[in-house]
């Protein structure tokens, strides 16, 4: 059946197989949109509206949406399988709207260095976005920077549910999925800085375990059932031609322009990929180890980064111990009622006063939805005024419809429910268990780490006041909290420049014990403390 797709404004024709939901049909013709429950009906993120046609009302779209929003066509596009002809909107974030944070805040969008010089392009592979740098070799000026959605996300939020896409027969849907949007921040870069394809003489990538398998078109049966063995998390040294060429060779021909010798091009293109500790603790944390204290002092850190896994590192130059808590989505928004990633109109940042929300988002326009920082003011600010208790139960007069934030540039109600507390309360104590257990293990107290790094977006906008205050992390980390920004993208770019840091990855990563918490009792104990809001 023909699909007519209204993706924010630009129209396109699709085609969908009998028996094949909307969803599926537009991944397959690269229409990519959040799917944070893998297409089972319960996250509500990968909302439709239906223009013209018909499409049933399922049970799952009834307890998406009211009758209202059902009878102007609201559905949910995962559970929409369409029987005849159709015109559709999407009503997902846009992603020409996503913030995406980048190693460097200030950086020159171009430079006119002699053409003998070559450039390295950074690479930071997260599960929800993607960002880059074009770096000098001679200089280590930052030439330009790239930053966008990994459209892998249209496969599930977390990684888990990129495994089992992977072994259900999306392996190579998946490395598809990555290498274009790769080349497509590749094209991005080079046209901002006015380099040529042939200038660029390395890629440097950092990213986690899964990222890396999915990238390399590796087999990601081992990955999601116990002992969870990677296929190879050390160095990789290979081309970009070698990596990319079997599902990108138009792609490269285009980016190469009138070269009739493109795969020369990209077979000269190093790509190095950093080494991972473990499956569940890779090349990113290893990618912050060493723009950190890590490498160097011998004062016990610790390094935290905040997304679905919770991946943290404590120690020092000598010794140190990883691992990995699942926090779930709600950091990024997901799961959350009224949730949305790091877009445009995000409520970022909330605190409650003289009985109503003062919020604020993200490029100060109309609100859209609530991001993982304003998710966790709000469980703060809630908190503390007495309207959520120690247990996490909301207050009875919120309990059946959530507390009201904020009016939606769609005009409907921006809420905060007695579910989205649960989903945090849940996050939090993931985070501050694991961080517990670090601290026990090391034989270290709160008071004895002198620095904390907090690495990735959440991290970057995180109110710290109000993550001690809820409980996330340890009033004892107060005054020794620093912002590491993308340290895995800074991590990248450290490797382009000098390849003694790649050496000193491989270091870093096999001497860096990982301890599973899976059934770990002392985890068990402290994560049911840290459910707990006190």
């Amino acid at each position: 059946m023909k699909i007519t797709v209204d993706d924010h404004g630009t129209i396109k024709t699709i085609e969908c197989e009998k028996n094949e939901s909307l969803l599926d049909a537009m991944k397959r013709h690269q229409i990519y949109i959040p799917a944070y429950c893998a297409g089972r009906g319960t996250c509500k993120k990968c909302r439709i509206q239906l223009l013209e046609g018909t499409l049933p009302i399922t049970e799952a779209d009834r307890k998406a949406f009211d009758e209202e929003a059902l009878a102007r066509g609201m559905r949910l596009s995962c559970q929409a399988y369409p029987q005849e002809e159709c015109k559709l909107a999407l009503c997902s974030d846009s992603e020409a709207a996503f913030e995406v944070l980048t190693a460097s805040a200030e950086y020159t969008p171009a430079i006119h260095a002699a053409a003998k010089d070559t450039y390295g392009i950074a690479v930071d592979i997260g599960t929800t976005t993607i960002a880059m740098e074009l770096v000098a070799h001679s200089s280590g000026h930052v030439c330009a920077t790239d930053s966008r959605i990994n459209h892998q996300r249209a496969w599930g939020a977390d990684v888990i549910s990129r495994i089992q896409a992977s072994i259900d027969g999306a392996g190579n849907a998946l490395k598809s999925s990555i290498c274009t949007d790769l080349l497509d921040g590749f094209e991005a870069l080079l046209m901002q800085s006015g380099i040529t394809v042939e200038q660029v003489a390395d890629v440097a990538v950092a990213a986690n375990t899964t990222m890396c398998h999915l990238l390399m078109g590796y087999p990601c049966h081992s990955l999601g059932v116990s002992p969870f063995t990677p296929v190879n998390i050390d160095v990789i040294r290979t081309t970009v031609l070698d990596v990319m060429g079997d599902v990108a060779a138009e792609r490269m021909k285009k980016l190469a322009g009138t070269n009739d010798h493109w795969e020369n091009v990209f077979k000269n293109i190093r790509l190095m990929i950093l080494p991972g500790i473990s499956t569940f603790v890779g090349a990113d944390i290893v990618g912050g180890l060493l723009v950190s204290d890590f490498v160097r002092s011998e004062d016990v850190s610790m390094l935290i980064d905040l997304g679905t896994n919770g991946e943290m590192v404590i120690g020092n130059k000598d010794r140190r111990i990883a691992t990995s808590t699942a926090a779930g989505p709600a950091f990024e928004g997901g799961n959350i009622s009224c949730g949305i990633g790091s877009v445009k109109g995000a409520i970022c940042s909330v605190t409650l006063e003289d009985g109503g929300m003062h919020w604020q988002t993200i490029g100060g326009g109309a609100p859209v939805g609530i991001c993982g920082t304003g998710v966790l003011d709000i469980t703060a600010e809630l908190v503390e005024h007495g309207l959520v208790d120690e247990t996490g139960l909301l207050d009875d007069a919120y309990f059946d419809h959530g507390v009201y934030i904020a009016d939606a540039l769609s005009g409907e109600p921006i809420t905060f429910t007695q579910k989205d507390v649960r989903e945090i309360q849940l996050a939090k104590a993931a985070v501050r268990a694991g961080i517990e257990v670090l601290m026990k293990r090391y034989g270290v107290a709160a008071s004895e780490i002198s620095c904390v790094y907090l690495a990735g977006g959440f991290g970057f906008r995180l109110d710290i006041t109000k993550a001690i205050a809820i409980g996330l992390l340890p009033e004892d980390f107060c005054g020794k909290i620093k912002i590491a920004g993308n340290a895995s993208l800074a991590g990248a770019r450290a490797c382009l420049l000098d390849e003694a840091y790649l050496t000193l990855a491989k270091e870093l990563a096999g001497h860096t014990q990982e301890i599973s918490l899976g059934n770990d009792a002392d985890f068990n104990e402290y994560y049911m403390d840290a459910m707990y809001f006190e």
